[in-house]
């Protein structure tokens, strides 16, 4: 069966927007040229305009699409908890959902944090349109378990997420130093299992 037609465009593309997610992770913005960009995904500095425009155009698709990956969390985690008769079993499952969620994003993850690091916040819009709801719909989800009023859950949820993106982003030397395990995926095995306790501590009420 012969290709669609633009089967090959739309894997440049897709080359050249990974290849600037990584650089504007690593970089920074102002550190990052769109020549760099180029050579990291092998084109031409023409391909990156007559596909981007300009350098502008697309670090905002990259904010876009990182946020679009991000947002595919939810999708993952609400089934959890619809419906569930153990709320803590739930949690964990979700956690460490999560957890694996952002180490199989790093690139967007990173890319998330560096925007931070640079401005002091997220994009005021991408905030409204993601980090508020999360928070307005997972503090009344949990606040109906019976522990903290939903008020009260807003910063340990942001809290938990903060955790969740600093250590899925975390290098394997990063990892062993401050697990002490001794290879990659104990490690991993160690922060999962904190996240979950941490989540269970300060989101649900004490187990009876």
């Amino acid at each position: 069966m012969a290709r669609p037609a633009n089967a090959n465009a739309e894997a440049t593309r897709a080359r050249i927007l990974d290849a600037a997610l990584r650089l504007f992770a690593d970089a920074g913005r102002g550190q990052t040229s769109v020549r760099d960009i180029a050579r990291a995904a092998d084109v031409s500095l023409g391909m990156v305009n007559h596909y981007f425009g300009s350098k502008d155009e697309l670090y905002e698709t990259c904010v876009a699409s990182m946020f679009a990956e991000l947002a595919e969390l939810r999708g993952h985690l609400a089934p959890l908890f619809l419906r569930t008769q153990n709320p803590r079993a739930a949690m964990e499952a979700a956690v460490r959902s999560g957890y694996q969620f952002a180490r199989d994003h790093r690139d967007a993850v990173r890319f998330a944090l560096r925007g931070v690091l640079e401005s002091g916040e997220l994009d005021p819009r991408r905030r409204e349109e993601l980090l508020v709801p999360y928070l307005d719909s997972a503090s009344t989800l949990l606040a109906g378990y019976g522990g903290l009023e939903a008020a009260q859950l807003r910063l340990p949820l942001q809290s938990l997420v903060f955790l969740v993106g600093r250590y899925a982003i975390s290098g394997e030397a990063e990892l062993a130093a401050s697990t002490g395990a001794r290879d990659v995926a104990a490690a991993h095995a160690a922060v999962a299992d904190h996240l979950v306790a941490f989540a269970l501590r300060t989101l649900l009420p004490p187990a009876p």
